[in-house]
């Protein structure tokens, strides 16, 4: 870790904190049989990390169906909403105790591309809403991830200098958001994070590696 003692934690939600690639998943065949497309390694890549209207664009410009994207991304944000609450998230393994190990230590935040109401259904099939002091949305940014809006508007909230703040994530583009807010980041890498290692602060391959000491004493 650069030798800087945290003083906010911020998690991305997806793939960092919950298993929710089938609720994305199943959001997106939604909006790809609409257009009448089947999914493929690409659209795997264009979607990890995202927000769902920057998803909804990259598939738009990728694709280029006859649906105007004006239509398109209320289908795919509508079909996230009902998702999420047809389905309850599991955790990432490891996930929940990492955060019960960093609790109360500094605020805690998290910071996520879902929309608000996913968010929010999650954090509370987790458990875990009482240990958050903020739940932020890109939806609520101009610009979603790779962007550093939303890291930027979590650290301004939680009244911590941005270099202060430790952000958790999975994704490349999640990563990059940390990296241009000026931030520390804990990777776990996701399948679509190639060159994530070259930007990441620190790389883990389980969330039992995070424990406090390996936090605030430097430890990797």
């Amino acid at each position: 870790m650069k030798n800087i003692r945290p003083e906010a934690f911020i998690f991305d939600m997806d793939s960092t904190l919950a298993e929710t690639g089938a609720i994305w998943n199943s959001a997106i065949d939604r909006l790809l049989a609409v257009i009448d497309h089947r999914r493929d390694d690409e659209i795997e890549r264009l979607s990890a990390g995202k927000k769902a209207e920057d998803v909804a664009i990259a598939l738009h410009a990728f694709l280029k169906p006859e649906l105007p994207l004006s239509e398109c991304k209320p289908i795919l944000r509508d079909a996230l909403i009902d998702t999420f609450n047809r389905y309850p998230s599991v955790e990432v393994p490891g996930a929940v105790k990492m955060l019960y190990r960093l609790h109360g230590r500094v605020p805690m935040a998290v910071a996520s591309g879902s929309p608000i109401k996913g968010i929010g259904i999650t954090i509370d099939h987790l458990g875990v809403s009482q240990l958050f002091d903020l739940l932020l949305s890109s939806e609520d940014m101009e610009r979603g991830k790779p962007s550093p809006d939303i890291f930027l508007a979590t650290a301004e909230r939680l009244g911590v200098a941005p270099e202060k703040c430790l952000v958790f994530e999975d994704s490349l583009v999640g990563v990059e958001a940390a990296t241009a807010a000026g931030m520390n980041s804990v990777v776990r890498p996701n399948t679509h994070s190639e060159g994530i290692g070259e930007i990441a602060t620190r790389l883990v391959t389980s969330w039992d590696e995070v424990t406090v000491e390996s936090i605030f004493l430097n430890e990797s």
